[in-house]
């Protein structure tokens, strides 16, 4: 067959990331459960044929088989490994390969432990991937930070170079940047706000004639999605294109002066650029045709890619933000993209996260909320606005238990003690917490801010 090769099914098979229940294919992975359940029964037949149950041994050693399968697969799993060792006492007593009478005692301790083992694995299989959607969600946000970071140092180092021949600073692109994802597509719902993009980019870097497509996950890679934007007069982009085709392997940006391109260069394009979202969502890619030779610089790649980055994370929860943006109008947008992360991430897989909603209508309503800030936890967002006049400050804990929201609370409570001399009641700070549990959060939030 083209493409097999032995030595790396071997390879494959035997690597750690083979031992992993969560990346083997189904099939493997039940193909693994028989054998063991069933091969130490074999095994124990070969070995000891007139004691195949093992039982005068000193040690009952066939539950190991059920055991080791509940402790890598649950409770399921498990049970068919005492399906096989129930079988093989039936059949050695059946055969009077039996040295001593039938007892159920053994087999409902064995199964027993093996029912507590897969349990254990269950929750700890659980805890672990919640831990690893915890840990994507960090991971994107520093991923975020860390283009957002990248973005003011570009802006620092050439903001003195470029005001004069710019319309504006990068501290400008960076604010319309913030409103082009929110913007509705005029014709489809590829990539809203594309056509803007162009135009920021033709302003920044001085691209003449450039397309934007959206891409679609196919066959576990991208194909080629609509055009979402065109700016001048450029060329359709190939499906095998040499600079597309590296710029999704890579996931980088291909330009036509890449030490990896080939002499024959088959490109009809300059860059191609894909669009990222997070760490590694692609979502779309720029395709530019016609650019000015000396614009054609690592500078002015690096800002557009840059640029792209910080345009494609917005995509993904576009709809959703406009949707909560509908029912509350003042709501930022970044504020609105993290709470429909955390909505979403407490519909799939149950994390934790809370809302505290404070309204202050004390005489010191106006000055409590102005240092807030001082007791913000790293992940927490704050949103400050006004209903009827009066402040009202939401707090989104991404990830806070119970606990941890207790605990917040006592440490505000302690704070407003030290710095203004009373406490919630005496202070007039009305709290109201938002359970993601309702049926609807946003409802209840609204509920929270507009009722004293």
């Amino acid at each position: 067959m083209p493409g097999f090769n032995v030595t790396n099914r071997l390879k494959s098979a035997w690597s750690l990331s083979g031992f992993v229940p969560e990346q083997m294919a189904t099939r493997a992975q039940w193909l693994e459960i028989v054998l063991i359940s069933f091969g130490a029964v074999g095994f124990a037949w070969w070995i000891r044929p007139l004691d195949p149950s093992l039982s005068m041994a000193s040690f009952p050693w066939l539950w190991l088989a059920p055991v080791l399968v509940a402790l890598r697969y649950g409770v399921l799993p498990g049970l068919l490994g005492c399906v096989a060792l129930i079988g093989n006492e039936w059949l050695a007593t059946r055969l009077g390969r039996a040295p001593l009478p039938f007892s159920a005692a053994p087999l409902f301790g064995g199964g027993l432990l093996v029912l507590l083992c897969g349990e254990f694995s269950d929750v700890w299989r659980d805890r672990n991937r919640r831990m690893e959607e915890s840990y994507l969600y960090v991971s994107e946000r520093l991923s975020r930070l860390t283009k957002r970071h990248l973005l003011l140092n570009l802006s620092h180092d050439r903001l003195e170079q470029e005001m004069l021949a710019r319309p504006g600073s990068l501290r400008d692109a960076l604010v319309r940047l913030r409103g082009l994802s929110m913007e509705k597509a005029q014709h489809s719902d590829h990539l809203p706000g594309a056509a803007g993009m162009l135009q920021l980019l033709s302003q920044y870097v001085n691209i003449e004639s450039a397309e934007l497509y959206s891409l679609k996950e196919q066959a576990g890679g991208y194909v080629l999605g609509p055009s979402a934007a065109r700016l001048g007069e450029p060329v359709s982009l190939a499906p095998d294109d040499e600079l597309l085709v590296m710029a999704l392997e890579t996931g980088n940006l291909a330009h036509v002066a890449s030490k990896d391109i080939s002499l024959k260069r088959h490109t009809s394009q300059l860059v191609v650029a894909p669009l990222i979202a997070g760490d590694s969502e692609l979502v779309g890619v720029l395709a530019v045709t016609h650019m000015p030779f000396f614009s054609l610089n690592s500078e002015n790649l690096q800002m557009m890619l840059v640029l792209l980055g910080y345009f494609a994370d917005n995509q993904g929860s576009v709809r959703g933000v406009l949707e909560i943006q509908k029912r509350l109008p003042e709501m930022p947008v970044l504020f609105a993209q993290e709470l429909l992360r955390m909505m979403r991430m407490h519909q799939k897989i149950g994390i934790v996260s809370h809302l505290v909603v404070m309204r202050f209508s004390g005489g010191r309503r106006q000055e409590i909320p102005a240092e807030f800030l001082r007791i913000k936890r790293g992940l927490d967002l704050y949103w400050q606005t006004y209903v009827q006049d009066t402040p009202v400050l939401v707090v989104l804990m991404p990830f806070a238990s119970s606990s941890a929201k207790d605990g917040f609370l006592l440490r505000v409570e302690d704070w407003l003690r030290i710095r203004f001399q009373g406490d919630f009641v005496s202070l007039q700070v009305q709290l109201r917490v938002v359970d993601f549990d309702l049926q609807d959060p946003l409802n209840a939030l609204s509920e929270a801010m507009n009722t004293p």
